[in-house]
């Protein structure tokens, strides 16, 4: 039995170690695509769940508060921070993983209006969008987002052939990041069949959610 238990973890070290490659390749390569992109990191803190980017809009919208988003206006992006998420374990802890999730993307969005204060470049911004397959099955994501504040749109499967092509490719790096930032929640997706969300929200909204003083974090940002 001893030899038995020694082998088996000896193999699961031997797995450990090979996943470690692809797993760095993948780190890599995201810190690539974020510096081709423009995201930014604005503030020094691990607790933090977003990074930013400032990118021209793919889409006419029309927000919830009446804000008018034109097709190649200026906004800003929300990435999810993947170093930072929460990690996610198969123990039928979803509930629990899903308040820390919410508390701290409250935090992160407090950050964000104060940094935001500081730094007149992004005053013409008048809205902001996120992208994410990072949320799990089992937790409402448009509940969940707009208790937050957000307009939720489900991104819909694409129609013609080129846009099932561009849409696999991208749940193919979604489902990669989760592999390499959180194996565990894994659990609760499926490749190919990940949800893909876009959420919005204007800067007023924002600021007037998650700008007030009181709520402020200590947090130093850049």
């Amino acid at each position: 039995m001893t030899a038995f238990h020694g082998n088996k973890e000896s193999g699961r070290a031997w797995v450990g170690a090979l996943a470690a490659i692809p797993r760095a390749s993948i780190r890599g390569l995201d810190t690539l695509i974020r510096r081709v992109r423009g995201v930014r990191e604005f503030v020094d803190d691990k607790l933090c769940l977003v990074r930013i980017a400032m990118v021209k809009s793919g889409r006419d919208v029309t927000l919830s508060d009446g804000t008018e988003v034109t097709k190649g206006e200026v906004i800003g992006e929300l990435h999810l921070w993947n170093e930072h998420i929460p990690p996610m374990l198969d123990d039928g802890s979803l509930f629990a993983w899903a308040l820390r999730a919410y508390s701290l993307l409250v935090r992160s969005l407090r950050v964000l209006v104060r940094y935001l204060a500081n730094h007149p470049e992004w005053s013409n911004v008048s809205a902001w969008r996120g992208e994410s397959s990072f949320i799990p099955r089992g937790i409402g994501v448009p509940e969940l987002f707009a208790r937050l504040g957000f307009d939720v749109v489900r991104e819909h499967n694409p129609g013609s052939l080129a846009r099932q092509f561009i849409a696999f490719w991208d749940n193919l790096y979604w489902w990669m990041l989760a592999w390499t930032f959180d194996q565990g929640s894994l659990t609760y997706k499926s490749f190919p069949r990940l949800e893909r969300w876009q959420i919005w929200i204007s800067s007023d909204r924002l600021k007037q959610k998650y700008g007030s003083p009181a709520s402020h974090s200590k947090t130093t940002v850049a």
